[in-house]
């Protein structure tokens, strides 16, 4: 009776000791990952801008005032959609944003005013508040029409890169461009240092890129847009 006793108690302590690891691993772990989520740009030269700086950022998608025609592949969740994104400026901060099938049938008509999405038409599996938040986000990400607080400019040398980040809240959003290139080359929204959507940009034609891929790291959402026109 004593030798199984001896047994079981050092199988249970064995198994304790085993979850002990477990657990100061995974809290090894996750300090690694904040810490690391906060030093983000930490150490790196930051200067303030004024908000009229904003149109010094070398990224001419919001300032363009030529139409844009980008064929768009949208995967969210189980669908597939397929279109041209058409992206007309209106006024200063007012943008018609509509997605048509190749046969012209449209899929939504939206227009984005001061970063508030309205939207004229919307297939009806598409027009769900869930939904046009998330398209607001996205757009008002690849043209720059969130609400600034405080924008900085940041120098990563050795990553041969200048940072364009505008502070709101607990959101940040960076526009990141190659300083060899000078072109915006990557875009994110980061929330309490968490990156929620990332952009690359790619193979501009002038001071517009031909390629553009967004994606959510939050939720099955991926657009993959390239110029036509």
């Amino acid at each position: 009776m004593n030798s199984e006793y001896r047994i079981q108690n050092n199988i249970i302590l064995k198994t304790i000791r085993n979850s002990k690891f477990v657990i100061l691993n995974l809290i090894f772990f996750i300090l690694i990952l904040a810490c690391s989520c906060t030093t983000t740009y930490k150490n790196l030269t930051k200067e303030e801008l004024s908000n009229s700086e904003i149109k010094n950022i070398p990224y001419a998608l919001p300032l363009s005032e030529k139409t844009l025609i980008y064929k768009t592949d949208i995967n969210f969740y189980k669908n597939d959609i397929s279109g041209l994104l058409i992206i007309k400026k209106m006024d200063e901060s007012i943008y018609r944003i509509a997605l048509t099938t190749q046969f012209g049938l449209k899929i939504f008509d939206f227009e984005l005013d001061h970063g508030i999405l309205n939207v004229k038409y919307c297939v009806e599996y598409l027009n769900k508040k869930i939904i046009i938040n998330t398209f607001q986000n996205d757009f008002n990400l690849l043209l720059m029409q969130f609400e600034v607080k405080t924008i900085y400019e940041i120098d990563n040398s050795i990553e041969n890169q200048k940072i364009w980040q505008f502070a709101s809240g607990k959101i940040n959003y960076n526009y990141i461009q190659n300083t060899d290139s000078e072109k915006i080359e990557i875009i994110n929204l980061k929330k309490r240092n968490s990156e929620k959507i990332s952009v690359g940009l790619h193979r501009y034609k002038g001071n517009i890129p031909e390629n553009i891929t967004l994606e959510h790291r939050n939720i099955k959402l991926k657009m993959n847009l390239k110029l036509i026109q």
